[in-house]
């Protein structure tokens, strides 16, 4: 993560220093602001030139999304809540609206929350195992996802938000933040029982229980382990002065 962080920043730097001549002709530097949805949600980015076809970018997205589904009789209230911050230094390398941009996602906020629930006398599995929530004391839990907090991005994209001969633009990128993989993690509390309703045991302290929970944890983490490369693409509209 730190090498990557590190060639981001080396790539920012070459750029920007190739553009200062260009910025130290530029008399009046604009700011533009565009609206944008997409992957990452709702958001905002500020953009101001330094140089004829160098802008440096930073915004930030959010949205949240609750629902409600069942996964091997577990039912599972589930809030996907999306929140990030990032910068990135846009070129345009034949200075039109075509661009490439370096950067980095400052604040990796996405995660997913969710209450998990069994009610009393309901079947479910855990791991390699197929119970009965108890019915004097029913399953339940929380399940969590979340993501390292920095990661490094690229993206492409075609219009500018800062453009150089007009007031306003359509911006369109897509790319790929290179995040770590999420960690996800499971928590259940409650007794449950065998399939004749007998040999009920607290999911907390037994430890055969115990030990399927953490196979059905390490099998959420194989699953959310493709999101180590989230794709991002958006859409907006910019407006410069």
């Amino acid at each position: 993560m730190k090498k990557a962080l590190l060639c981001v920043a080396l790539v920012c730097s070459m750029l920007v220093a190739g553009a200062a001549p260009a910025a130290a002709q530029t008399s009046s530097p604009k700011v533009g602001v565009a609206v944008k949805f997409g992957v990452l949600g709702a958001g905002v980015d500020v953009a101001v030139p330094v140089g004829d076809k160098v802008n440096i970018r930073g915004g930030f997205s959010g949205f949240s999304l609750s629902h409600e589904f069942e996964d091997d009789g577990i039912t599972l209230d589930a809030t996907l809540k999306l929140r990030s911050a990032s910068a990135h230094l846009d070129w345009f390398p034949f200075g039109g609206g075509f661009h490439l941009s370096p950067g980095v996602m400052l604040y990796n906020g996405n995660e997913m929350n969710a209450v998990a629930t069994v009610p009393g006398g309901t079947r479910f599995s855990l791991g390699d195992l197929d119970l009965i929530s108890n019915p004097a004391n029913p399953v339940t839990g929380t399940a969590d996802v979340v993501f390292k907090r920095v990661a490094p991005s690229l993206m492409m994209g075609w219009g500018n938000v800062v453009p150089r001969t007009k007031r306003w633009s359509i911006p369109f990128e897509l790319g790929v933040v290179f995040s770590q993989a999420p960690t996800g993690t499971l928590n259940l509390t409650g007794s449950a029982c065998d399939q004749g309703g007998n040999n009920c045991r607290s999911i907390a302290t037994d430890a055969t229980l115990q030990a399927e929970l953490r196979k059905q944890e390490a099998e959420l983490n194989d699953n959310i382990d493709v999101l180590k490369f989230i794709p991002v693409f958006s859409i907006g509209v910019a407006f410069s002065f």
